[in-house]
């Protein structure tokens, strides 16, 4: 009699059960569904389900179609920036006070070279992109993890440094702040390790997306703009080499993310990959040129460069693909013309 009494409370419990596992299986997740829809709102709708503040000097009124459902922060990202026909990129501003923090927020997502502003990122050299493009990425840019050296002086800005070449992220600073620190940083996601760092510096962070105009030198699908070109928008405080050791660590985070039956043969590639690249770093720039005629006509690396850009053309509407490609029509006959 009592039985199927005692069942509900089982019954209930398992019910609870299934809900919790299939809410906390999509938290995090970003659904953005739109059909030409305003810049401004998508961004808004993304900022709001994220928590993640997008800055960007596009066209906010620039109609936007996207439509990716209960998907990664990253992968949101990535659909996002096809749709607005951008590349972006996560940055963390450190500031003394908050009057230093308006001050970069003002200039940004591109500050000029009389800002006054400190900007570091190492980009992952393009040539050598293939091995790291094909493993798998953080559900969120800000999940990547930051390992201080012990080696290094405990100073702001030499931490900042490896935390720029160790990790996928643009850091920004007023370029006069220097600290000195009373204690080692910890090692941890650059949604913690870098705003503690900026506190025990005395100032505070802010973790933003940045979003800039997509470069007109930049056609679909082929190499991004040099480094030189670069220099203009501050990307670099030095010469914009990526150590190999830098490399190596960040293959090695993204190795970390496969199955552990994978792991092995990913970190032989990568170690292969980062022994290319010590010995490009070698060459002159002669040699260089000869051995990056030799890259680009691997067919293995034309393939999976094929495949990268045929996933990121998927992500567009057909509009933005007829219409990305002719305005690279367009440059390229305005370059032969002059």
């Amino acid at each position: 009699m009592n039985r199927p009494k005692a069942l509900f409370p089982f019954v209930g419990l398992l019910a609870l059960l299934w809900l919790g596992l299939w809410i906390s299986s999509w938290w995090g997740t970003i659904t953005l569904d739109f059909e030409k829809k305003p810049l401004a709102t998508v961004l808004r709708s993304f900022t709001q389900q994220s928590g993640l503040k997008v800055i960007t000097d596009l066209d906010l009124t620039k109609p936007i179609t996207i439509h990716v459902r209960r998907v990664p922060v990253s992968e949101a990202l990535d659909a996002l920036q096809a749709s607005a026909e951008s590349r972006g990129r996560l940055a963390i501003l450190l500031a003394p006070d908050a009057p230093s923090m308006k001050n970069l927020l003002s200039a940004l997502p591109t500050p000029t070279e009389t800002s006054g502003i400190l900007s570091i990122e190492y980009s992952t050299p393009w040539l050598f992109r293939g091995g790291i493009d094909n493993l798998p990425i953080d559900r969120d840019p800000r999940n990547q993890i930051w390992t201080p050296s012990p080696q290094l002086p405990l100073q702001l800005l030499p931490l900042l440094e490896h935390a720029a070449q160790t990790t996928e992220v643009r850091l920004l600073l007023p370029q006069s702040w220097n600290p000195n620190l009373k204690k080692s940083p910890s090692a941890g996601s650059l949604s913690s390790s870098l705003p503690a760092l900026a506190k025990v510096a005395g100032g505070q962070s802010q973790l933003v997306y940045l979003l800039p105009a997509r470069s007109e030198r930049e056609g679909p699908g082929g190499p991004p703009a040099t480094s030189d070109s670069n220099r203009t928008d501050l990307r670099w405080t030095g010469p914009p080499t990526l150590s190999p050791e830098a490399l190596l660590a960040r293959f090695d985070s993204r190795i970390r993310g496969l199955p552990s039956s994978e792991q092995a043969d990913a970190r032989q590639a990568a170690q292969e990959s980062v022994r290319q690249y010590r010995e490009w770093s070698t060459l002159t720039e002669e040699e260089r040129d000869k051995k990056r005629q030799e890259i680009m006509n691997d067919p293995a690396r034309a393939e999976r460069s094929g495949e990268g850009f045929s996933r990121a053309m998927r992500k567009m509407s057909p509009e933005q693909r007829s219409q990305r490609y002719q305005g690279y029509v367009e440059r390229r006959a305005t370059q032969k013309g002059g």
